[in-house]
């Protein structure tokens, strides 16, 4: 499972974009927006490919608070999503 320490501190998502996979599962995480409506934004798809080689159709993204409890919510909703998406199967 992903664990919120595995999403790395909230202030790198101010500079740079972090990809990661999981089992069969690629995932990204960015800032989006401009302060004070800066969010976390959230996106899986399924493996092999990178973020830019994949359709957009086969990413789901969902944006979140800008806070470390928004990278909670990032990590539950990934996990989730393995789940309710069969990633891995």
């Amino acid at each position: 499972m992903i664990r919120r320490e595995d999403l790395l501190a909230l202030d790198f998502y101010k500079k740079a974009k972090f990809t990661g996979s999981f089992k069969g599962m690629r995932y990204r995480v960015e800032a989006v927006g401009e302060k004070p409506d800066l969010k976390l934004k959230a996106t899986v798809w399924p493996e092999p490919l990178a973020y830019a080689a994949t359709p957009d159709e086969k990413k789901i993204s969902e944006e979140f608070e800008y806070s470390n409890d928004g990278l909670v919510s990032i990590a539950e909703w990934m996990n989730n999503k393995y789940i309710e998406l069969g990633f891995g199967a």
